[in-house]
């Protein structure tokens, strides 16, 4: 039986919770389960799905909604099952195509799905699943400026619009496009946090124009950013100043450690990031199209 998150009762949730404690270190608490799941990402857990074989929880996924109706696309990921149970391919198949009917209700044309490990991925393949790309994580290791930078202006309460406005130019024909969450700025704007993460999210400008945008995250030391270009200002020399920018902010504030993630298809970004001198430093996942 496959059931998502939104339609679970309170013994469901606690054997999902049980499931999901085997499967990630992330989660302490049923609570902190129902933050997690219950996101406009996942429609409120629509999109969470878990399979059951009587009252055990034996295998999930996640699919990301939120940009279905608006960009025809669906993600499909955080794909976890239990290698120990019998007709385990099976079970994955028919978790999948289920996925796949939940998206096309959302109106998705183009569905993906993202399998990160390496026994599930040769599943996927014996299910004449094609795993086309990846998405990966790189790092600098080389932080002296090469670059001019640009300006930066904070998100705040008045600029907001504007920002969603060039987040969603300058993202949204991406692949593994997104567009920006009224409820996610809101819920940064109100301060709210996961522990000792500091966020920061700014319109990029040269001068007068307004030409972009730039996220990061420092916890630990540790520093990734997201940056992106309005359409209208790409191929214009822009792309290393908004990188170098994002670089030098991180590094401006003690972050001993600069990261990124960056998917595979996305050959402009990275190449330039290549370029620039960061190195893949791990995997995230195997992406292909249904």
């Amino acid at each position: 039986m496959i059931k998502s998150y939104s339609n679970l009762n309170e013994q469901e949730i606690k054997k999902v919770y049980e499931f999901m404690k085997l499967e990630t270190n992330l989660i302490n608490s049923i609570d902190q389960m129902n933050g997690m799941f219950n996101e406009n990402i996942y429609d409120y857990g629509k999109g969470v799905l878990f399979y059951f074989i009587e009252t055990e929880v034996v295998a999930s996924l996640f699919i990301v909604l939120e940009v279905a109706k608006k960009l025809k696309t669906a993600y499909i990921h955080k794909v976890s099952i239990n290698k120990e149970i019998r007709n385990i391919e099976t079970i994955l198949e028919q978790l999948i195509k289920y996925a796949s009917s939940v998206a096309k209700n959302y109106e998705a044309e183009d569905i993906r799905i993202g399998i990160s490990d390496g026994e599930t991925i040769k599943m996927a393949e014996r299910l004449n699943l094609k795993m086309e790309y990846r998405s990966l994580e790189m790092k600098l290791n080389e932080v002296d400026k090469i670059h001019e930078i640009l300006d930066i202006k904070s998100l705040d309460k008045d600029n907001k619009n504007r920002y969603i406005e060039i987040y969603n130019k300058s993202f949204s024909d991406m692949p593994h496009g997104t567009i920006a969450n009224i409820e996610v700025i809101n819920n940064f704007l109100s301060g709210c946090k996961e522990g000792n993460k500091l966020e920061y999210k700014f319109i990029v400008c040269d001068d007068d124009l307004e030409i972009g945008f730039m996220e990061a995250t420092i916890e630990n030391e540790r520093g990734i950013f997201d940056i992106g270009l309005c359409k209208e200002y790409r191929k214009k020399g822009y792309g290393k100043r908004l990188l170098e920018t994002a670089i030098q902010f991180l590094v401006d504030n003690k972050a001993q450690e600069i990261s990124l993630i960056v998917i595979e298809q996305n050959q402009v970004a990275y190449k330039m990031y290549q370029k620039r001198g960061f190195e893949i430093s791990h995997v995230m996942g195997h992406w292909g199209k249904l």
